[in-house]
């Protein structure tokens, strides 16, 4: 199971900035697969791929960022 969001949020709500607090959002990952260090920044680019490796589907030429889990 992949739990994260699309952005993160402002203390004053605000969402879709370009500050740290609003494009930074968490991502857990409960599974067998291994995952990156706990704190790596991960490139939101590289989620579909990964989602599809996990499904065994194959990842199109047109998402060419690695998946961050093996």
């Amino acid at each position: 199971m992949i739990v994260t969001a699309d952005h993160g949020q402002s203390l004053r709500g605000h969402h879709g900035g370009v500050g740290s607090d609003q494009q930074d959002v968490a991502l857990y990952y409960f599974g067998s697969a291994r995952g990156p260090a706990p704190d790596m920044l991960l490139d939101q680019l590289a989620l579909a791929p990964t989602v599809l490796s996990r499904l065994r589907c194959p990842v199109p030429d047109t998402m060419p960022a690695a998946p961050f889990l093996h």
